[in-house]
């Protein structure tokens, strides 16, 4: 087994856009040698939606900063600073900055190849790639 050991300051990781004035910072991921998840910091303007999708893996969403709003299938939930979810495979959801700054979330996929389908399109793109845009 080879091992992998990196330190990833925050002002390091790419800042990847992803429309909607989104930006995604990639953390863990098979580029740094992760095999069995895939991890990263999202970035949410105030009032941004990041519109209802799924995955085909575990996720857990934590909230580092700013208050959202996640909605789960037709659940609903305000989380503030280090409130969590944990949203199965295949469950729709959305989440929302409902606060008065950017919101920053941890989000951590419990495999290291993480698709996203687009509930209103039903298009399935891969997680960090090109075609990975909250614009529709």
């Amino acid at each position: 087994m080879n091992s992998q050991i990196h330190f990833l300051p925050f002002d390091s990781l790419p800042a990847i856009p992803r429309g909607n004035g989104i930006l995604n910072y990639p953390i863990a991921s098979k580029k740094v040698g992760a095999r069995a998840m895939h991890t990263g910091i999202s970035r949410l303007p105030v009032g941004v939606t990041a519109p209802r999708h799924s995955h085909n893996a575990e996720e857990q969403v934590t909230v580092l900063e700013g208050r959202v709003k996640i909605v789960l299938d037709d659940r609903e939930q305000v989380c503030g600073r280090f409130d969590s979810t944990f949203i199965s495979a295949g469950v729709e959801h959305e989440i929302v900055n409902v606060g008065d700054d950017t919101a920053y979330v941890l989000v951590v996929y419990g495999s290291p190849d993480v698709d996203r389908t687009f509930a209103a399109t039903g298009e399935t793109v891969a997680i960090g790639s090109d075609s990975d845009r909250f614009v529709r």
